[in-house]
């Protein structure tokens, strides 16, 4: 294996990912878990459409698993770049959204 150095673009590059990527993490959990937020909102839609709302739940637990099988044999890595590339994507709308309202 060779090693190369990594030029000042690409260590920039990184980096900006990265934050982009913790900050998406961060507003989606803000977002999850706040008071109103998804999580509650989607427990919420679960309770009031009984027993209808736990066929979807099922029928979309089994799309995920099955999209993750596809994106593992695509590539074994495709679903971590898709979450990086969704969590990158969810920080920079983050920083945004807050920045419109200033």
């Amino acid at each position: 294996m060779e090693y190369r150095a990594r030029s000042h673009f690409e260590s920039l590059t990184w980096l900006l990912l990265n934050g982009l990527m913790w900050v998406g993490i961060a507003g989606i959990a803000w977002n999850l878990l706040r008071p109103g937020g998804w999580l509650f909102w989607l427990i919420d839609l679960i309770v009031s459409n009984r027993p209808t709302s736990f066929y979807y739940a099922g029928a979309g637990t089994l799309a995920l698993l099955a999209g993750k099988a596809w994106l593992d044999s695509i590539d074994p890595r495709a679903l971590f770049h898709l979450l990086t590339l969704t969590a990158a994507f969810a920080g920079t709308f983050f920083v945004l959204s807050l920045l419109m309202q200033i």
